[in-house]
């Protein structure tokens, strides 16, 4: 009769095992500016050979699908591959479908340049949507750009009000509200102010390991931010209902000019 084996011990896992550290004495270089690049594509072969295939291939109905987890350089090895290869391709047209205005029938077909056929498709958005004819100047004279200006400014003293009222309120707690480069694109941004100078708030804890800021003070800070964070997303929200409004009212005020324009030829 096979006999039953006793149980493992139950073996206590300790803290340093639960997760894997990288040593650094093992690595060869202190920064990786001093890192030798590797030549080469980083991956499975299998998957790489395919990638290849697709990429050389020149006929109509083939498709790569690259999948992979996130950091794992998907789109860098797939640019890398194209450098290199240099498929033979031809630059893609931006096919249209043209409405034809004399006659009935279905829309005609174009090719224009390649990446223009969108820029001329929204052009005609915007000029079938408010259609403005030699002679209407009288309709959007004078008048109409008073009208138009009393609108803007209506808004844009709402707009301030609300970026006035939350600057004074952050200001009272040594808060003060920026502007961030990202990019091509200033985003805006709070900032501490410290000794009155404007200070990035990755740069608090930055300032607490060089001594220069004290723990407390720092997570002070920290919590405000964040508080000031949720309030002036509801502020930006605000802003940009507001600028919803006023394009709706533009556009209502350019519908009006339009009609005042088409009752007056109708009438001739």
């Amino acid at each position: 009769m096979p006999t039953a084996k006793p149980a493992a011990p139950h073996t206590e896992l300790p803290p340093e095992k639960l997760r894997w550290r990288c040593d650094l004495a093992r690595i060869p270089f202190e920064t990786t500016a001093q890192a030798e690049p590797r030549e080469g594509f980083i991956g499975q072969e299998r998957a790489l050979r395919a990638l290849k295939m697709g990429v050389e291939l020149s006929a109509p109905g083939y498709n790569v699908f690259v999948c992979g987890l996130a950091g794992t350089s998907r789109g860098g090895t797939i640019a890398q591959m194209i450098e290199e290869l240099h498929p033979k391709t031809k630059q893609v047209p931006g096919p249209l479908l043209c409405k034809q205005f004399q006659a009935y029938g279905p829309p005609t077909p174009a090719l224009p340049a390649p990446r223009t056929g969108q820029c001329l498709s929204e052009g005609y958005d915007r000029w079938d949507r408010f259609p403005a004819p030699p002679h209407s100047t009288s309709v959007r004279g004078e008048p109409f750009q008073r009208q138009k200006g009393r609108i803007v400014e209506r808004f844009t003293v709402r707009e301030k009000e609300l970026m006035d009222d939350f600057t004074r309120r952050i200001a009272r707690d040594q808060f003060a509200l920026g502007h961030m480069q990202v990019g091509a694109v200033a985003l805006p941004e709070i900032f501490p102010v410290l000794e009155g100078q404007m200070v990035p708030i990755e740069d608090i804890s930055k300032m607490v390991h060089e001594g220069k800021l004290d723990s407390p003070v720092a997570e002070d800070i920290e919590r405000k931010y964040e508080q000031f964070r949720q309030e002036f997303t509801v502020v930006y929200r605000k802003t940009l209902t507001l600028s919803r409004e006023l394009a709706s009212e533009l556009s209502y005020l350019e519908q009006e000019a339009a009609s005042v324009l088409v009752d007056a030829s109708s009438r001739n």
